[in-house]
């Protein structure tokens, strides 16, 4: 059996992200489960190229009101994240909220046109 190890490592680089949403802050952290950390700048919704934040992450597409993401490494097909945990923050007088996501079975479709990036 051969595996490309650019796969393994970016196998090895999805396990969570935390969002932080409201008044002027969107931000987000990335984390592996190989102890990597990195920052999402604008974690504000919909989909970004972030191969300049964590590597060989093609794309990342957080849809707040599903409370799901999908996202693609090089060399991948989609992978999915799924909201587990929201909790409401002041944010210096305003409303903020983190949200915590964990890497989930994909259980919802991509947008149609997109299915070229799996493969298909």
């Amino acid at each position: 059996m051969h595996i490309k190890v650019t796969n393994l490592i970016a196998l090895a680089l999805a396990r969570n992200m935390v969002t932080w949403t409201g008044a002027s802050n969107s931000t987000s952290w990335w984390y592996s489960n190989v102890g990597g950390q990195y920052t999402i700048p604008l974690a504000i919704g919909g989909c970004q190229d972030l191969r300049n934040c964590v590597p060989r992450l093609r794309e990342l597409c957080i849809d707040y009101g599903n409370r799901c993401t999908h996202f693609y490494f090089n060399g991948q097909g989609k992978r999915c994240l799924g909201e587990v945990v929201r909790t409401w923050l002041n944010c210096n007088g305003g409303d903020c909220w983190m949200e915590e996501w964990n890497e989930v079975g994909c259980m919802w479709k991509v947008a149609e046109g997109a299915e070229a990036k799996e493969g298909k």
